[in-house]
């Protein structure tokens, strides 16, 4: 990859702006904006305030509580839940498999995907901090670092790490996907 310039990304808040670097990759010909770890793709707000709501709701609060408290629209809230409900067992294998990956044993995690994606997230995370010490950043940035920023969009994330795409987690095929392959 070469750097070739910067880009302007914008945040919720009137008059947040930060300068994002780009760079084009040779081998597949594509321009890349390269994502700092507190932002994710497509999402005006940082992952910290993104991982908050996630954490209360899976914890029972209800979208508007939580958007109140975090100062966005509800409809916001509304649509990060339902991408991370729709992500969450890729998710949950994704973590899982990192976790593994840095040494960690799996302990038993909930039935419900959301709660057992922010389980394995956990676990993920807390081994890279053992095996990596501080240098690790915190748990939503580091969610944001190895989903490569893709945590709430629906294309399949690298999985950085020590297995690199050995730790991507598969990908369930739809019927209507098999029947017209």
């Amino acid at each position: 990859m070469w750097f070739w310039g910067w880009d302007w990304r914008f945040g919720r808040r009137p008059g947040v702006r930060i300068w994002v670097r780009r760079a084009y990759c040779r081998s597949c010909e594509l321009s890349r904006t390269l994502l700092p770890s507190f932002l994710l793709e497509r999402r005006l707000d940082p992952v910290s305030v993104i991982g908050a709501a996630l954490v209360a709701m899976a914890n029972g609060r209800g979208m508007r509580p939580v958007a109140s408290a975090l100062g966005v629209p509800h409809e916001t809230v509304r649509g990060w839940r339902r991408r991370y409900r729709a992500r969450a067992p890729t998710l949950v294998a994704g973590f899982v498999a990192l976790a593994v990956g840095l040494g960690a044993m799996v302990t038993e995690l909930s039935g419900e995907p959301e709660r057992a994606g922010l389980e394995a997230l956990a676990m993920a995370w807390t081994q890279a901090r053992q095996r990596l010490g501080e240098r690790v950043v915190g748990v939503f940035e580091f969610a944001s670092l190895v989903s490569g920023g893709e945590l709430l969009t629906h294309t399949r994330p690298p999985w950085a790490g020590l297995g690199g795409a050995a730790l991507m987690p598969p990908v369930p095929v739809s019927p209507s996907q098999r029947s017209s392959s």
